[in-house]
């Protein structure tokens, strides 16, 4: 269960953002609502991945977890939420994790985010098998994706597409002054996407300045301390934001008094591409100001994925093979464990039967006629349970399965104990 690019505005998407040191505490109270989970957050999505074979309000108890964390009201939660189950959960997850559901098609980096969040929830004890399973093989899927096609060449990332973004706003960026806000992964890849656009004036600035510096030294820019911040807007024409703090690092009276000292009459070109975002919507309505979000690169992904259709194919091709390969597992698995547990029972209640029926009669437990009935029940339940054994084994869908549990008695074994 989650939301995307797609069907939730950046607004939206912000207040369901989980920050990876956020993710134990955010696993710990969705583990109160379902047994095992995965949640997988990113600028683009926020999704929950559970297994529980008692899905009996399911749907509920993970939509109550979303509505409490986030505090976002049920009935504008369920206008953007989708929901997936099954073979199409773990086709979306594959999918996902291969970049082919990224704003930008291709992207790498979701592979790393979906690693950590499996990691964490690994750590934590939130996750067992079968989800494992699935996520041990979404990776295995996203490896091969970028390895085997060309869907992730030109390495294409949300920073570079935001570097696209501002060379379509100036007519050239070489003489341009560049400031990046925010010195982790995403910030990096800005500050290197301007270097290889031509862009010759970058300033870095991060809370940790020391971080600012060593991609400064890197890239032959220049570090600026966080206090100074203010100053270091008033000097440029381009800024482009991408730090994981919670609440807006640029505000609108700091561009306010940025445009009130700048020497330049141009706009000052501000693109966010953080979620949750950096900069005060309202910076927008600042004469002199143009501001950008992470949902206006959407059109900029559109444009360039038309070159991308081939490889996209071969990337779906991929997914559904190693779906394919997933799929065989999980109903081997599954059915194979019921299949035991039926024998399991079944020669347990022939036992029971027998060891009954020795004691009525009198008979010895480990006598000839106690070797006889043993003998003649094994044989006679082995005859019962082949064949519907086989067809559950070789079954293609989980209809059996479920069908299988129900004449079986599992699942009112199930609610028993619950």
């Amino acid at each position: 269960m989650g939301l995307d690019h797609r069907t939730a505005p950046v607004e939206l998407r912000e207040r369901l953002s989980v920050e990876r040191d956020q993710l134990p505490d955010a696993l710990a109270q969705l583990a109160e609502y379902v047994p095992q989970s995965v949640i997988v957050s990113t600028c683009n999505r926020t999704e929950v991945y559970t297994y529980d074979p008692d899905d009996i309000g399911l749907v509920g108890r993970v939509g109550d977890f979303l509505i409490g964390y986030s505090g976002v009201p049920g009935p504008e939660l369920e206008r953007h939420i989708y929901q997936l189950w099954e073979a199409d959960c773990v086709s979306h997850l594959f999918r996902v994790a291969s970049g082919l559901e990224s704003m930008i098609v291709g992207e790498r980096q979701i592979l790393g985010q979906v690693r950590a969040a499996f990691s964490v929830a690994s750590q934590g004890g939130y996750i067992k098998s079968p989800l494992t399973r699935v996520f041990h093989d979404a990776l295995r899927a996203g490896r091969r994706v970028h390895r085997e096609t060309n869907i992730g060449r030109h390495s294409r990332s949300v920073s570079r597409a935001a570097v696209q973004l501002a060379r379509g706003l100036f007519d050239r960026l070489d003489d341009r002054r560049a400031l990046v806000i925010g010195a982790g992964d995403a910030g990096r890849m800005v500050a290197r996407a301007l270097t290889d656009a031509g862009v010759q004036q970058i300033a870095v600035v991060n809370r940790t300045h020391w971080r600012a510096q060593d991609l400064a030294r890197e890239l032959g820019g220049v570090a600026t301390p966080f206090e100074n911040l203010g100053r270091a807007l008033a000097d440029a024409d381009l800024v482009i934001s991408s730090t994981g703090s919670p609440g807006y690092v640029v505000d609108e009276a700091m561009v306010a008094d940025a445009l009130t000292s700048r020497r330049s009459d141009e706009p000052m070109m501000l693109i966010d591409i953080a979620v949750p975002r950096d900069i005060e919507p309202s910076v927008g309505d600042l004469d002199r100001a143009r501001l950008f979000d992470i949902d206006a690169l959407a059109q900029v992904a559109e444009v360039s994925l038309d070159d991308l259709a081939g490889e996209v194919q071969n990337a779906g091709t991929l997914v559904d093979a190693e779906l394919a390969r997933f799929s065989e597992w999980w109903h081997s698995s599954d059915t194979m464990e019921l299949v035991v547990g039926v024998r399991q029972r079944a020669d347990a209640m022939r036992r029971q039967e027998v060891a009954r029926t020795l004691q009525i009669m009198g008979e010895d437990k480990e006598g000839e006629l106690a070797e006889r009935l043993h003998a003649m029940t094994n044989a006679l339940v082995k005859k019962l349970l082949h064949q519907p054994t086989v067809e559950l084994r070789s079954g293609d869908n989980t209809t059996d399965y479920r069908v299988a549990r129900r004449l079986f008695g599992y699942d009112d074994d199930r609610r028993s104990r619950r």
